[in-house]
């Protein structure tokens, strides 16, 4: 029985592979491609092969998995903790030892499958276009500030805040810059156009998507995003554990009979936070029914950490929705 695991690279890999029968281990360094890696796992022949979830991670995965092969992801940030304060020098033939021989101890990543996968490429590319026409529109808000027309920046991205930077008279430098900044939005808000009708339909054929739009707040583009981050929810054992995988658990600080709570921990998915409190927004509505709690915790504690506390409330339902629902075939 032979176990392995490689340390993965832009342009080269490092494998370490161990007999557990009798205890050789070898060692072997090629390119990184798919054929020199079907060429190894064909020499080699492992029964799991363990990797870290770094840059590239995801063809490597795919082609082991092809090949019938077993494959373990470690999160390389505990993975590093886990080594401990480094005394001696880091190579590529350490860190794949290191994988191969602490690979019952490595804390492991999830692997999501392939349709997740894919849904969370579409989310994470609409909200990177989301950001850039917002830099895009800060840009042009800045722009006109400085040239006398100052307007809320969120009426730049409406129609009727076109109308009216269209009406502006500008010098000739001045109209050409606004026009070049218009377009440098109108080119992400195009994509995110074709992008959300995909994602819509998407939303209207999948029975989990469906499911989370009964929660309050959540439409058919949030669904994505969280059934994208969430993926299987009945991987974590409590609903407790989403909330900490989203970074919305505060930090706490203890010692002795000393115990408070600091910030926000943002140790998770920066994407699954974002799409929590975009649903925990309409908390401030009357028909939510986190609106009591939201308003409580408004007057002891401001506006923020009200939204916060309705952003925890539905990652628990969201986990309830998915863990409730049969198994995806």
């Amino acid at each position: 029985m032979v176990y392995a695991a490689i340390d993965i690279h832009k342009h080269v890999f490092h494998a370490a592979a161990l007999d557990v029968e009798s205890g050789e281990m070898h060692e072997q360094r090629f390119a990184a491609s798919r054929e020199a890696l079907r060429r190894w796992a064909s020499d080699v022949n492992p029964v799991v092969v363990a990797i870290e979830a770094t840059c590239g991670w995801r063809w490597v995965v795919r082609e082991l998995q092809a090949a019938g092969l077993e494959v373990q992801l470690a999160d390389p940030g505990q993975a590093v903790a886990l080594k401990g304060k480094r005394r001696r020098a880091k190579t590529d033939r350490l860190d794949a030892r290191w994988l191969l021989l602490a690979r019952q101890m490595l804390p492991r990543s999830w692997l999501p499958p392939e349709e997740i996968q894919r849904l969370r490429d579409l989310t994470r590319t609409r909200m990177a276009l989301n950001q850039d026409r917002t830099r895009w529109a800060q840009r042009l808000h800045a722009f006109l500030v400085h040239e006398g027309w100052s307007c809320p920046r969120a009426r730049l991205l409406t129609r009727e805040g076109r109308r009216w930077v269209d009406g502006l008279k500008l010098d000739a430098h001045a109209r050409a810059q606004v026009d070049r900044l218009l377009r440098l939005i109108a080119g992400p808000e195009e994509e995110l156009i074709e992008l959300d009708s995909e994602l819509r339909q998407l939303a209207g054929r999948d029975n989990r998507l469906r499911a989370l739009q009964g929660i309050y707040g959540v439409g058919p583009i949030i669904a994505c995003h969280l059934l994208a981050e969430i993926g299987d929810a009945r991987r974590f054992r409590r609903a407790r554990q989403l909330v900490r995988v989203a970074g919305l658990d505060p930090v706490v600080l203890e010692s002795g009979e000393s115990k408070r709570r600091g910030r926000l921990a943002k140790a998770g998915s920066p994407q699954l936070r974002w799409a929590l409190v975009e649903a925990a927004w309409h908390a401030r509505r009357q028909g939510s029914p986190d609106h009591q709690l939201y308003q409580a915790v408004r007057q002891r504690a401001g506006a923020q950490p009200a939204t916060l506390t309705a952003a925890r409330k539905i990652a628990r339902r969201s986990y309830h929705v998915l863990a409730n629902l049969e198994p995806v075939r």
